[in-house]
């Protein structure tokens, strides 16, 4: 995609004369900027350009030359998945296999590593099948390889780095053994993205959204409402970006590669980002609770715990415990820094 000059100068609601005058480019020059590769008057800004560009608007120059995804793209593809929470197995908006509010890390399923992945390309293959091969193969002075009769104590590693693709050539043609057994032992895990987004966004803010495109009943409404990127989705836009601080941090939106091949989908990386804030802000929920009070907040989470009424009663004695020490300990701290020639 062309670079966010004009996107991020836009979402500032200022003009071309108002930029250049801020950043001291020529509105000429900006302009020129702005037009997409190929178009007559185009113009790539020199990196001093980027970089006054990026103070500008204070964001990355990674996320000014258009690199990751845009805050738009994100908050698109949370309104798609809160509006699809029941559906299973649909397409998003950027390809990625979605179901009933749920991302797949890789963005599909085993079957569709099975068939559609290179083994090569696939995590561990090169060490899989190096340890597939010392099963079938030995080491002789006089030759590269030939098949085991029995083991072998002194092969070397720097041997399959040396003659990996002729021994996987020779010895395993059909790959298929060690591309299966890599294909079990993949973690695809999928996050429950609008699980995590029901615990980021108050209910009310969540049930405006489904209200708002429960009219659709087709994907390519959705999408095509979506796209259009009208007062509806602007308006809730605002609602994610007052509640979510991960679509304010430009250089982890910058971040976000096309995750092709065997790395992590986009829409993961995005899910893992904001489940990792839910955590945070209820870390900060319960901190908040313990300052307001500890013996309170401790109780509360003692009787919480999976163990027997008796564990519950003998954790909250200790807990309890240490907390008068700490209260002791705090006022005699106290009364030192009182004692202290000020």
């Amino acid at each position: 995609m062309g670079n966010r000059i004009k996107e991020l100068r836009k979402e500032k609601g200022i003009t071309l004369k108002t930029l250049s005058d801020a950043v001291g480019i020529a509105v000429s020059t900006l302009s020129g900027y702005e037009k997409s590769v190929g178009e007559k008057g185009y113009r790539n800004p020199k990196i001093e350009n980027w970089e006054k560009l990026a103070d500008y608007f204070k964001v990355p120059v990674e996320y000014v030359e258009g690199k990751g995804w845009s805050q738009d793209d994100v908050v698109e593809l949370l309104l798609f998945m809160i509006a699809n929470r029941y559906n299973g197995f649909i397409d998003g908006p950027f390809f990625v296999q979605v179901d009933n509010g749920k991302v797949f890390k890789y963005g599909s399923d085993k079957v569709y590593l099975y068939y559609r992945v290179d083994p090569k390309d696939l995590p561990g293959y090169k060490e899989k099948m190096k340890e597939y091969l010392e099963q079938q193969v030995t080491i002789d002075d006089n030759e590269k390889g030939r098949k085991a009769t029995h083991s072998d104590d002194y092969l070397q590693d720097d041997y399959y780095d040396d003659y990996f693709d002729e021994l996987v050539s020779v010895y395993a043609p059909d790959d298929e053994v060690v591309r299966q057994s890599l294909i079990d032992e993949i973690d695809n895990p999928t996050i429950d993205l609008v699980s995590v987004l029901g615990g980021l966004l108050p209910g009310d803010e969540i049930r405006k959204i489904e209200t708002a495109y429960i009219e659709f009943n087709f994907e390519d409404s959705l999408l095509e409402e979506l796209h259009s990127r009208n007062e509806t989705f602007f308006a809730f836009k605002k609602i994610l970006l007052d509640n979510i601080k991960s679509l304010s941090d430009y250089a982890f939106l910058a971040s976000i590669g096309e995750g092709r091949g065997m790395q992590p989908s986009p829409e993961y990386v995005i899910a893992k980002r904001l489940s990792d804030e839910l955590q945070e802000k209820k870390f900060d929920s319960k901190m908040d609770s313990f300052k307001v009070d500890p013996y309170k907040a401790s109780k509360k989470n003692i009787d919480a715990m999976s163990v027997t009424s008796n564990d519950h009663k003998l954790l909250f004695e200790i807990v309890a415990h240490l907390l008068d020490e700490n209260k002791e300990l705090k006022k005699r701290v106290d009364q030192l820094e009182n004692k202290l020639p000020k």
